[in-house]
C-alpha cells in the first residue's frame, strides 16, 4: 500500500498559513478572561483554503510551537500553562474548526458558486461552535466556574464578531480559491 507523503509544497504552504495564525493572534484586544483576537479568523482562512489535512496539520504546528515556548499565541504568550490554563480550550478547539471547515469544503460536492460559499460559511460557523463549546466547558473547570458566567465572559460577547470574521474569511478564501489552483490540489 502506497502512502502520499507530505511534499515540499505542502510543507510551504502549511508554514506559511501557520505564521498567519500566528500573526492573527497577535492582533489581539483584553477584553476580561478571553481576549478578542483575529486567531479563528487565521484558522477560517487557513482550513479553508489548505483543506483538511494540511489545514489541521497547520493548526496542529500552531499550537505545538506555541506549546513549547515560541510566543504565537494571543499576547505574544506560549508555553504549556496557556493551554493549561481558563483559555487553553480554545485554542485546542481550533482543531476543531479546522477538521469541520476542512471536511465542508472537500467533501460536500457543489457546483454552483454561491453554494459552495454557504457551505463554508455553514462549517466556519459549525467549526467555531465545537470551539465555544470546547472553550466554555474548558473555561468552567478551569476557573471553577458556572456555565452562565463562562457563556458570559467566554462566548456572548464575541458572537458577533466572530460572524463577522467568518464573513470576511469567506469572502477571502473564495477570491483567493476561485484564482489560484495551487491551493485546489490538496
Amino acid at each position: 500500500m502506497k502512502t502520499k507523503l507530505i511534499s515540499v509544497q505542502d510543507m510551504t504552504l502549511i508554514a506559511m498559513f501557520t505564521a498567519l495564525i500566528a500573526i492573527c493572534s497577535w492582533i489581539s484586544v483584553p477584553l476580561g478572561p478571553v481576549p478578542f483576537t483575529l486567531q479563528t479568523f487565521g484558522i477560517f482562512v487557513t482550513a479553508g483554503i489548505l483543506g483538511t489535512r494540511r489545514g489541521i496539520i497547520s493548526v496542529l504546528v500552531y499550537i505545538c510551537i506555541g506549546v513549547i515556548g515560541i510566543p504565537v499565541f494571543a499576547g505574544f504568550s506560549s508555553g504549556p500553562g496557556v493551554i493549561a490554563g481558563p483559555t487553553g480550550g480554545f485554542i485546542l478547539g481550533f482543531f476543531f474548526i479546522a477538521v469541520v471547515v476542512g471536511m465542508m469544503t472537500h467533501c460536500v460536492s457543489v457546483e454552483k458558486q454561491g453554494m459552495k460559499i454557504v457551505v463554508l460559511v455553514i462549517g466556519m460557523i459549525l467549526g467555531d461552535v465545537l470551539c465555544f463549546a470546547l472553550g466554555t466547558v474548558w473555561f468552567v473547570w478551569n476557573m471553577k466556574s458556572n456555565v452562565a458566567t463562562a457563556l458570559g465572559l467566554c462566548v456572548v460577547p464575541y458572537i458577533v464578531p466572530d460572524l463577522i470574521k467568518i464573513g470576511v474569511a469567506a469572502v477571502v478564501v473564495n477570491r483567493i480559491k476561485k484564482y489560484t489552483k495551487i491551493f485546489n490540489e490538496g
